[in-house]
């Protein structure tokens, strides 16, 4: 049995795009099906990630199932590839957060569906396969995570393409309900989305390396595992970076045994810094406790990436522009921006289309760098407009300096991550007026 997995590109993650090898992680969903496949088929593998490498796939060689994992960015890209490898009599099947939201859509393309996590469907097809009876669709459960322990094959991927170190995921839910997010459409929010402790842990010992990333959405949600795991990683002595909120600044035991356990790097999501904003998100930050977080983990040797969202009905033109001074003030090391993007089923989405503010669905352009409804106090193109202003601006070599070399907590690393987001930013705003004048 010949399988391929594919995970196409977008606008924004593409091969000889805005994204370079330092600012790229290798995706699991394609280690992990591999992994998940079972041995008694003598599965060849192949797995292509549009993200990091072009391929033509005209020049491949036949494959009994062609596999899809789809974003809803990439999911116009996945039908395209499916369609292609169906012709060519290949049993094709799609999956993802996309997917998930909208499975007959994507039914229209693919011989199989699969919606949720791939744990247990993914080996239900692939025996149902193999027997001949493969079903139109297979739903997953968020329970079913971790039901089969396994190691994922990244030996299937292309290692150079990616940072040089290994990604893992031990919690996959979140039990937050921001009004933005697919993850609970996806995941759910209980208790039963984390694999066993002991399983990642005994994965993080095979990879023996000594700087782990952690994908795990939103791991301290569930406090409880959190501390667990925490305390497991301890004796392994590894360094890691990671997600988090920034409630954890509040739990000193929870943040004592982050710290411990060898945490360098957080990623947190203060998306906004206004108050009416959070709350129309149903995000439960806390504007005046930022700067006190990002302090606390800075005091404790951790760098801060902070996320950013434009888009929000409280946002004007002033109050995007006063971001980046915000941002150096309360210090976050890495700022990242996003325009707030309505994805389909998600709560947020319904409200905007209940107010007829949704303008296109062209899944293509639901990428984080387009407006795909219209903002409330601005127009849509100047809301991208706004995007690669401050982003540029974040990322001036004075404020670059500031944040790297001319503190403490600078390092070659932070360097080249900072100037890799600076080359970003400019690519990404030159593909906008591309597509601006093609569209004239």
């Amino acid at each position: 049995m010949k399988i391929l997995f594919v995970t196409p590109y977008d606008n924004n993650y593409r091969c000889r795009s805005a994204f370079t090898r330092s600012l790229s992680y290798m995706p699991l969903t394609m280690p992990y099906l591999a992994a998940l496949t079972p041995e008694r088929y003598g599965a060849e593998f192949k797995a292509v990630d549009e993200g990091v490498t072009e391929a033509d796939y005209e020049s491949f060689e036949h494959y009994d199932v062609v596999a899809v994992t789809s974003v809803t960015s990439s999911v116009k890209r996945g039908y395209e590839i499916v369609d292609f490898f169906r012709k060519r009599g290949s049993y094709t099947v799609m999956g993802g957060h996309h997917v998930t939201l909208l499975p007959d859509e994507a039914a229209l393309h693919a011989d199989t569906v699969l919606t949720g996590p791939a744990d247990r469907v993914w080996r239900q097809f692939i025996d149902d396969y193999a027997k001949g009876e493969p079903k139109a669709r297979y739903d997953g459960k968020p329970c079913d995570i971790g039901c089969f322990p396994v190691i994922p094959k990244r030996e299937i991927m292309q290692k150079r393409k990616y940072l040089p170190f290994p990604t893992v995921i031990a919690n996959f839910g979140c039990t937050n309900n921001c009004s933005f997010c697919v993850i609970n459409s996806f995941w759910g929010g209980g208790r039963h989305t984390a694999r066993r402790i002991e399983d990642v842990i005994n994965e993080i010992k095979s990879l023996k390396r000594k700087h782990i990333l952690f994908l795990d959405p939103s791991p301290t949600s569930n406090r409880a595992y959190a501390a667990e795991f925490y305390k497991a990683l301890i004796p392994l002595g590894i360094k890691w970076a990671g997600l988090c909120t920034t409630d954890v600044c509040e739990d000193a035991e929870l943040f004592g045994l982050m710290i411990e356990s060898g945490c360098i790097g957080i990623l947190m999501g203060f998306e906004t810094f206004s108050e009416e904003s959070l709350r129309e998100s149903s995000k439960k930050n806390k504007v005046e406790e930022y700067k006190k977080a990002v302090e606390k983990f800075h005091g404790n040797g951790v760098s801060v990436l902070g996320t950013f969202m434009l888009g929000f009905d409280g946002d004007t033109r002033e109050s995007i522009l006063g971001m980046p001074d915000l941002i150096e003030e309360i210090g976050v090391d890495i700022p990242r921006f996003a325009i707030l993007t309505p994805y389909p089923n998600t709560p947020v989405f319904e409200k905007l289309k209940s107010e007829g503010r949704i303008f296109s669905t062209d899944w293509n352009d639901y990428d984080s760098i387009h407006a795909v409804f219209e903002p409330k106090n601005m127009g849509r193109t100047e809301l991208e407009d706004l995007l690669a202003q401050v982003s540029n601006e974040c990322y001036t070599l004075k404020r670059i300096f500031k944040r790297t070399v001319g503190n403490r907590r600078g390092g070659i690393l932070k360097l080249a991550v900072n100037i890799g987001f600076r080359i970003y930013n400019k690519k990404t705003e030159k593909t906008l007026r591309k597509e601006r004048t093609k569209k004239r």
